[in-house]
């Protein structure tokens, strides 16, 4: 049972924004294992425990995620689900995650002026109330975290230590900071330009767009890169400097 009790993460209200969402495998790798590692294992055992409450039985939580503090497992579970269902069908693949090896910008439909291809970013229509719901869960394995670390430290007499690692909030963390960061980018200047542009329907004064996809003028261009410096930050969340600077070449 998780030992902290707080109130649960409810996701409320109707209005909605627009997020930039890239066609990335390495961030909706993190945006996968939110929900296969942390969501859904963490619903599975909270519905379990209810429904066996009147025989005592005492379900586990997964390793580490006895230690995050209770959440409302099916409102944050559901936030997760529909963010996934408004994605385009490009992203709702799982294969886009465990197929690596491609380049990311093979089969683009988006280009640099220059016409090189570019990974794909999709604007993508979400319920703010869900995005609360998924920076609840942050907040609630970064608490989680702080109370108990992954690495205990026992002293011994003669002043040496044992460090031992242990299952722990932390070690979803990561995955969570990534996944919510992304989501959750503010809804800029560049933003708007770049969702005009990858939404507007072809018309006459794109006439080198061609039927199979969206070649950026030189101002949308700088939007993309302006907004991919933020994104490499973001998907890059708690990971080594150079981790970010081979994320944001790529773009």
């Amino acid at each position: 049972m998780p030992s902290t009790r707080r109130r649960p993460i409810r996701s409320g209200g109707s209005s909605t924004t627009v997020r930039l969402v890239p066609q990335d495998p390495t961030w909706l790798y993190d945006f996968y294992m939110t929900h296969d590692l942390v969501l859904a294992p963490y619903h599975a055992a909270w519905s379990m425990r209810r429904r066996l409450v009147d025989e005592e039985i005492d379900v586990a939580y997964p390793p580490g995620l006895e230690h995050v503090p209770e959440l409302d497992a099916p409102t944050c579970l559901d936030a997760w689900s529909r963010i996934h269902h408004a994605l385009p069908a490009a992203l709702r693949s799982r294969w886009a995650v465990h197929d690596t090896s491609q380049d990311p910008t093979r089969d683009s439909a988006l280009f640099a002026p220059d016409g090189r291809p570019l990974i794909p970013l999709h604007p993508v229509t979400v319920a703010e109330g869900d995005l609360r719901a998924l920076k609840g869960v942050r907040r609630a394995v970064r608490l989680g975290a702080e109370a108990h670390p992954s690495l205990v430290v026992t002293r011994r007499a003669d002043g040496s230590a044992d460090i031992e690692s242990v299952a722990g909030p932390g070690d979803y963390l990561g995955t969570i900071d990534r996944t919510v960061a992304v989501l959750t980018l503010t809804s800029d200047e560049d933003v708007a330009i770049l969702t005009a542009a990858l939404t507007t329907a072809l018309t006459a004064d794109r006439p080198d767009d061609g039927a199979h996809g969206v070649r950026l003028s030189d101002h949308e261009y700088a939007a993309y890169e302006r907004f991919a410096d933020r994104l490499a930050a973001a998907a890059m969340t708690g990971e080594f400097i150079g981790e970010r600077a081979l994320f944001r070449a790529r773009y």
